[in-house]
């Protein structure tokens, strides 16, 4: 399971019944095998919270050797070993600084000037 939140923050969630490691691997990391280790929050509960750029992702969890695709995500789409990838998308954040209104930004502009001269 993997979720997003308003911030970017990306929380990648993985169950099954394993002493580990486990590594969450993906193209955001050049796909390296033990780059991103997950770290055990339950009995059969794996964690690892990422702040990853806007865009769209592959991954896939690594465990005991083997792949486990993670179907709870944005989606599948097949890769070149006739398996099947995670998809992950993360949205551009909104900045949390408030755009200046445009009409208070002419009005004041003018005052500050006479005030500077």
């Amino acid at each position: 399971m993997v979720h997003v939140d308003e911030t970017g923050k990306t929380t990648f969630i993985f169950r099954h019944a394993t002493d580990g490691p486990v590594y969450l691997v993906g193209d955001f990391c050049h796909w390296l095998t033990d780059h991103l280790p997950m770290r055990r929050v339950g009995e059969s509960e794996w964690m690892l919270m990422l702040r990853l750029p806007p865009g769209t992702f592959e991954f896939r969890y690594l465990a005991d050797g083997e792949w486990f695709t993670d179907y709870a995500a944005f989606g599948v789409v097949q890769n070149t070993f006739k398996d099947f990838n995670s998809v992950l998308r993360v949205p551009k954040v909104r900045s949390s600084v408030r755009e200046p209104d445009a009409a208070r930004v002419r009005q004041a502009a003018p005052a500050r000037l006479a005030a500077s001269a």
